[in-house]
């Protein structure tokens, strides 16, 4: 799709990379998706918090922003990282 969209010149694409929000029973949420898993790669990746992001798209928008944008969050988290946030924060139980 992002190969189409190129021939426009009107068009933002946001680049979005594991996404992260508050709402943990969705099920594309990706901390939703890795505290399911039995066995995670610890690997650090950057990664978009949509909550923290949702807003800076509205202003792209409304500055007519165009062009493919990598829309993630600055630095990197592990996938350990993560779950051992889930833990302390969320779930005290998780293992």
């Amino acid at each position: 799709v992002e190969e189409l969209l190129k021939e426009f010149d009107n068009v933002c694409t946001l680049r979005v990379r594991m996404p992260i929000s508050s709402d943990l029973t969705n099920p594309r949420n990706f901390i939703t998706k890795i505290s399911r898993y039995n066995k995670v790669v610890n690997i650090p990746n950057s990664m978009t918090v949509l909550d923290e992001l949702l807003p800076i798209s509205i202003e792209m928008a409304k500055r007519n922003l165009k062009g493919i944008w990598n829309f993630t969050n600055p630095g990197v988290v592990s996938h350990n990282e993560i779950l051992e946030m889930y833990r302390d924060y969320i779930n005290p139980d998780f293992k």
